[in-house]
């Protein structure tokens, strides 16, 4: 009996030590269980690898970023197949946890190598390590846009013989469908995306890291 008593003990502090040394050493892990609750709707199209729920982590550790300059980062994962269609994510790299996730969509079909219909292309297509968003925010009356816009930059990319450029962060109206934007769907997601980009500009941000990954 003592014996069992004993083991009973040793297990229950084995496993506070190891929860502990995860939760200090891999606050990722809490990252993706964030990560597959919001990519979840991600389930009804087609399988590949990594799965979604690993994405966010992926892309984040394969783009060499200083993450005590860049503690906030954004990542638009989408699926170019489904008319540019993904999530919007603010992954919050120093704690390790999601901010926030929003359904988001760019381009309207089409390559990344055409404008006006296709997506952002990635920054992998554009030979550059991140796009830069512009926390404060510019005031647009375009007929897709009208209203708040989030710039982001380079201003200019070129995919392969193809400049395109001009692209931003904004609520998708008018017809569904960017010209290379990041459009937000639905005006609560919205909402919210100018809550967190207000909070952000009240922190001292200026800009935040954009990475963008297709399937």
């Amino acid at each position: 009996m003592k014996k069992r008593t004993t083991v009973y003990h040793y297990l229950n502090s084995l496993s506070i030590n190891l929860f502990g040394n995860f939760k200090q050493h891999y606050p990722w892990l809490l990252v993706v269980a964030i990560a597959y609750l919001f990519l979840f709707p991600f389930s009804s199209l087609v399988a590949v690898t990594p799965k979604p729920e690993t994405r966010v982590k992926t892309i984040v550790q394969q783009t060499k970023i200083n993450y005590t300059k860049y503690p906030k980062i954004l990542v638009f994962m989408a699926d170019k197949g489904n008319r540019g269609k993904g999530k919007l994510i603010a992954v919050n790299t120093k704690e390790g946890k999601i901010d926030g996730a929003w359904n988001a969509l760019s381009g309207v079909g089409g390559e990344e190598n055409q404008p006006m219909r296709g997506p952002i292309p990635s920054q992998g297509v554009v030979n550059t390590t991140q796009y830069q968003v512009v926390i404060s925010p510019l005031t647009l009356s375009n007929p897709g846009i009208a209203g708040k816009f989030y710039k982001i930059n380079p201003h200019l990319v070129s995919v392969g013989d193809v400049t395109r450029g001009d692209f931003g962060i904004h609520a998708d109206r008018n017809v569904p469908g960017t010209a290379g934007c990041i459009g937000i769907e639905s005006e609560s997601d919205w909402i919210s995306f100018k809550a967190l980009m207000t909070d952000y500009d009240g922190a001292g941000l200026k800009t935040i890291p954009l990475l963008v990954s297709y399937r």
